[in-house]
């Protein structure tokens, strides 16, 4: 990912310093400053006032991991690195800092209200899932406006908007059924391509990610050196991987050439009976 203080905010290990510095500065006034001090605070301020759906991956304490690795593995202290790296408390020096929900709101939306596409695509998730959680799973569809809102922010080949888009399009969604070319797409290797396609376009990737940190740490999966390598070599079946490949090539042509004619929306079809939820776990 090219230089930029969202660069800085993903590979900081804590947050206090990025934090302190956009405080009353001009760098904290731009889209991506209140959007970096936005993620910051949910993670870390305590949120008051009908807090959102925060993700926390769950974690075992330390002592109760370490013990579930055999003293002979080979991977053992390669696994237990991985999962301090993992566990780190980037919210150091955040003890007593609050704030309310509608602050952090309003925080996004001036991100999102000055351009930032990653802001954007974080907000039409946000309302989303408020909206989910008020009416319930199967009422709220992706209307056109959101698709167009979502290919927006994937075209300014942010990686962080990218993935995100990716993350919403994925899900499955009331009266919502996400085609490329003539074929449905299968939920799992369709997330996959968008986050492929994020790596592509600069997202970190690789083995000290907090995504192949948790694999290595708690399912042993260490050899991977970047995120394709985990699909390819741990986590896509064959049919998966080549679902993959065909996804990814169409919305990297998409992304690339403004043209999204063989991604299109079938409405009026029933909702698969199996769904799966991606939620915004681990980068």
């Amino acid at each position: 990912m090219r230089a930029s203080l969202y660069g800085d905010f993903l590979k900081a290990r804590q947050y206090r310093a990025i934090y302190d510095r956009l405080l009353n500065s001009a760098e904290g006034e731009t889209a991506e400053g209140r959007l970096v001090a936005w993620e910051i605070l949910r993670t870390c301020a305590t949120v008051t006032e009908g807090r959102r759906y925060s993700y926390r991956p769950p974690v075992p304490k330390r002592e109760d991991f370490v013990a579930t690795i055999s003293a002979t593995d080979p991977q053992r202290e390669q696994r237990i690195a991985a999962y301090d790296e993992f566990t780190t408390n980037r919210c150091q020096g955040f003890e007593g800092v609050a704030i309310t929900q509608a602050a952090l709101d309003q925080m996004l939306t001036a991100s999102a209200d000055a351009g930032d596409p990653r802001a954007r695509a974080l907000q039409l998730e946000q309302t989303l899932w408020q909206q989910r959680r008020q009416q319930g799973r199967d009422t709220v569809a992706l209307s056109d406006q959101h698709l167009d809102t979502l290919k927006q922010v994937a075209a300014t080949k942010d990686p962080e908007a990218i993935r995100v888009a990716g993350r919403v399009m994925a899900n499955v969604w009331a009266d919502t059924a996400v085609r490329l070319g003539d074929q449905t797409v299968e939920q799992r290797p369709f997330m996959n391509a968008w986050l492929v396609l994020a790596c592509e376009f600069g997202q970190p990737c690789g083995a000290d990610t907090p995504r192949l940190q948790q694999a290595c740490a708690l399912q042993g999966h260490c050899n991977a050196q970047t995120y394709p390598d985990y699909l390819y070599y741990y986590s896509s079946s064959p049919h998966e991987s080549q679902l993959l490949a065909q996804y990814r090539a169409i919305l990297r042509n998409a992304i690339d050439s403004g043209d999204w004619s063989q991604f299109s929306v079938a409405r009026g079809l029933p909702a698969p009976s199996q769904r799966i939820t991606f939620v915004p776990g681990p980068r």
